[in-house]
């Protein structure tokens, strides 16, 4: 009799927890950003539980290579906001919308510029 009250105990918690009352949804995770425009480039970065992110990725672009750091958060309601610095030096903005599993924006970085689209992976 233990042995079923405990397996009933079990199957009632997993369902519990896999009902989407139990389950958060946020911005943290793993996600894609894909940059467009004056420059093609993909990048893989983190959200942390608090909505912050930094990454960065050496970029070739216009013959050269730089070091691109992209910094920013996300509020509650999904408006993005990052700066971009190239070389160490604020060199532009991102900023755009997301959903808890994609965005789109703009971004601009001084000589450079497009949109860019994102996805939680």
């Amino acid at each position: 009799m233990k042995l079923r009250i405990i397996f009933f105990f079990f199957i009632s918690l997993f369902f519990l927890s896999s009902c989407s009352l139990f389950n958060k949804d946020s911005f943290e995770g793993k996600w894609e950003l894909k940059l467009n425009g004056d420059l093609t480039e993909i990048f893989e970065f983190d959200i942390s539980a608090n909505n912050d992110f930094s990454f960065s990725k050496d970029v070739f672009f216009q013959g050269n290579t730089y070091g691109v750091t992209i910094k920013g958060n996300v509020t509650k309601d999904g408006k993005l906001l990052a700066d971009l610095f190239a070389l160490g030096q604020k060199m532009g903005i991102v900023e755009g919308a997301l959903t808890y599993e994609n965005g789109t924006g703009k971004w601009d970085a001084s000589y450079a510029r497009g949109n860019w689209s994102a996805v939680k992976k």
